[in-house]
């Protein structure tokens, strides 16, 4: 699914890809279930950024729901600022298979580069707009 979100106010700690994706997260599921996040480096090229994240959630005991997140960023001509965002779950892991189903979203994706955990401290405070 794809959505047009307006600007987020996390844009300065995330960058405005990131952020957007991150508020987008935060409309589909609760904050506090988000255990973490990993960011691929953006790819900018033809006046866009491209992203990608793998997102953690966990929804009972040891269960966890993977999510990948997708996000292009307008950088120039007259849809500068436009950010597309997407949210998909892909699997059901536990936490000991994370790290093969983080590799397969990888290559799936065909990024470029090691996904970083990303601090999610600045997004789960409590003036983050909890929900």
């Amino acid at each position: 699914m794809t959505d047009l979100l307006p600007p987020s106010a996390t844009a300065a700690v995330y960058g405005e890809g990131l952020a957007r994706l991150l508020d987008l997260v935060a409309e589909r599921m609760p904050r506090a279930e988000v255990e973490a996040v990993w960011a691929f480096p953006g790819v900018r090229r033809e006046g866009r950024e491209y992203g990608v994240a793998v997102i953690e959630r966990r929804i009972e005991g040891e269960r966890r729901l993977v999510y990948r997140g997708r996000y292009v960023v307008q950088l120039k001509g007259q849809e500068r600022g436009k950010v597309v965002v997407e949210l998909e779950e892909t699997a059901e892991a536990l936490p000991e298979t994370l790290q093969r189903v983080l590799e397969g979203v990888r290559q799936r994706a065909d990024e470029a580069g090691e996904a970083e955990p990303v601090d999610l401290g600045p997004w789960k405070q409590p003036d983050a707009g909890e929900r």
